[in-house]
């Protein structure tokens, strides 16, 4: 592994956690727009890659 002075680490860090945060906010989105076409819990976690439960503990938590 290369070494990296944390000066430079951490705006990699803040652009991935942005970026996260983005993503995380169109998954929100879209689940809740495949919901309103009343796709399955099933579905929309095998579409997120999770499975069923997890997509419905997920939205829960919203």
């Amino acid at each position: 592994m290369i070494h990296i002075a944390p000066s430079e680490a951490i705006p990699g860090v803040e652009a991935a956690a942005r970026e996260h945060r983005q993503a995380s906010h169109r998954l929100d989105k879209t689940v809740a727009a495949a919901k309103a076409s009343s796709a399955s819990g099933a579905d929309i976690g095998r579409a997120a890659g999770i499975s069923r439960q997890s997509a419905q503990e997920r939205r829960a938590h919203k």
